[in-house]
């Protein structure tokens, strides 16, 4: 239940001891937007440079997408475990441990010796962000009122977009001059400076019991990991053993929703699914998540393969979807909390769908700027989409389950990362043959087949932003028009409490005066 403070005009979220908890809340927001932005930065930055390690190693696209699917994978299968693990050991504790692995394995992915062992490294880095990542939404959620609690996202969500249009800009420039291993150097002052900055800021909560649910992390790990496998095993042409790990995929999966179902305490709650509004806006996230990631994934590709740019210009044209998304998301969170989220969602579904229908008319002899104007299209329509989305996901369910949900829809758009990988991968492949991706540069026929596969991802990516916009008006309720009926609510309660109140104190008076006239 909300709660009114007498003196200030704020909504306390539950969780929140008293008012003064927000006193720190903007260095709180700073602090933890800093250290998320480089969880994005590491998700895009080796995009650029994904064609120049690939023949530095000399593998083809399905091996060299690993260093990509590694990183996602760990962070996507262990982002609820340490969400849930920050319930009880404190979100702060697991943050700051997210900070110092992060910083550490950054330096080894730039020490590796072979594919093999920079794509182990990686995988480590990612579970350290996953880490930072489940947990940082709810330690803003934590801090902020609830009249601001949209901006505040807004603001978090320039700092996913700000990394996202760092990634590939500090990746084409760095690799371009300094090689690709120089490109995860960058983690090392950013995250040392940030873990002294948060060690001062954030508050330390009290221990409670840990309760694990191994099990369910097992097989929750284990049942994405066969489903990215059996995709890159079909994008490989294997189909035999594709099918099998396939199979193997569902059984475990199948396995993790029985534990789940009979653990007393789950690593996902799946009875929270229940709310329409969370599920709907839950599966319209990992949507635009996908369309997003895939650009990141196939746009280098057709930028320095078919209209031979470099890894600088290839990374400065990437940053125009990322820009717009800073830009605007503060605007839609304001906007979210003043009239509701689901007219912006709703456009922001619609822009991105015209993006992406606007990116089929590129061909080879198209320049730099048609793909820059397509990308900044697309970033307006996820800002528009991804901050009224997160305000209401996070405001959606109970203050106990504020870690949860932080960890779900962090699972939710990691998980859409990686598997816009694999889509995008699967589609470029069914039109140009695997052997000639690990060419240079691509000339005639060849470079008019990768064009045809980015029309195919491009059109994939519509179709998921026409589902996003029918699940943006079928899931989500007006929030403005439920805060106000909220509050019609609790001030009904507030003025019965104080009949009562005045009601008792009138027969204190009354039975103290009889007394006393006796």
């Amino acid at each position: 239940m909300d709660i009114r403070h007498p003196t200030f005009a704020y909504t306390i979220l539950p969780g929140h001891d008293t008012i003064t908890g927000f006193n720190k809340k903007w260095q709180i927001l700073l602090a933890l937007s800093l250290g998320t932005m480089m969880v994005p930065i590491n998700a895009s930055i080796t995009n650029v440079s994904l064609p120049t390690i690939s023949v530095f190693f000399g593998v083809g696209l399905a091996t060299a997408q690993w260093v990509l699917i590694s990183y996602l994978i760990t962070l996507l299968g262990f982002v609820l475990f340490f969400s849930r693990l920050g319930d009880f050991y404190g979100q702060e504790r697991v943050y700051l441990a997210g900070l110092v692995g992060f910083v550490t394995t950054s330096l080894l992915c730039s020490l590796s010796p072979s594919i093999e062992t920079l794509i182990v490294f990686r995988g480590l880095q990612g579970l350290a962000a996953a880490m930072m990542i489940s947990v940082s939404m709810a330690l803003v959620r934590r801090s902020f009122p609830a009249p601001e609690l949209g901006r505040a996202l807004g603001i978090y969500a320039v700092a996913i977009a700000a990394g996202l249009a760092l990634g590939p800009a500090i990746g084409g420039t760095i690799s371009g001059f300094m090689g690709w291993r120089a490109i995860f150097l960058v983690n090392l002052p950013v995250g040392i400076l940030d873990f002294i900055f948060c060690f001062r800021v954030l508050k330390r909560s009290q221990h409670q019991k840990v309760k694990w649910d191994l099990p369910g992390t097992i097989l929750q790990f284990a049942g994405l990991f066969l489903i990215v496998y059996t995709l890159n095993l079909v994008e490989n042409g294997d189909f035999t053993l594709a099918t099998i790990t396939g199979v193997l995929a569902i059984v475990t999966l199948l396995g993790f929703v029985y534990q789940e179902l009979r653990c007393q305490n789950p690593v996902l709650k799946l009875d929270l699914f229940k709310n329409r509004t969370f599920s709907a806006f839950n599966l319209s996230l990992h949507f635009n998540y996908i369309c997003m990631y895939m650009m990141f994934f196939a746009v280098p590709f057709y930028l320095q393969k078919v209209l031979h740019l470099d890894s600088a210009t290839t990374g400065l044209v990437l940053t125009a979807s990322p820009i717009l998304m800073m830009t605007v998301s503060p605007i839609s969170g304001m906007v979210a909390d003043r009239f509701g989220s689901r007219l912006p969602a709703f456009l922001g579904s619609v822009v991105s769908a015209l993006a992406l229908l606007h990116m089929t008319q590129l061909t080879v002899t198209s320049s730099a700027w048609d793909v820059f104007f397509s990308l900044a299209l697309l970033g307006l329509g996820a800002a528009l989409f991804q901050s009224p989305t997160n305000r209401t996901l996070m405001s959606e369910l109970p203050s106990e389950n504020a870690g949860v949900a932080s960890g779900i829809i962090a699972t939710t758009r990691n998980l859409g990362m990686v598997f816009a990988v694999c889509y995008a991968g699967l589609l470029i492949h069914t039109a140009i043959a695997p052997d000639l991706m690990q060419s240079t540069e691509l000339v005639g026929q060849a470079a008019q087949d990768l064009t045809s596969g980015l029309h195919l991802v491009v059109l994939f990516g519509a179709l998921l932003s026409f589902v996003m916009a029918f699940l943006s008006l079928a899931g989500l309720k007006n929030k403005r028009k439920t805060v106000i009926k909220y509050e019609k609510v609790a001030v009904e309660k507030t003025i019965k409490v104080e009949k009562r109140v005045v009601g008792t104190l009138s027969s204190i008076v009354m039975v103290m005066g009889d007394h006393h006239f006796k």
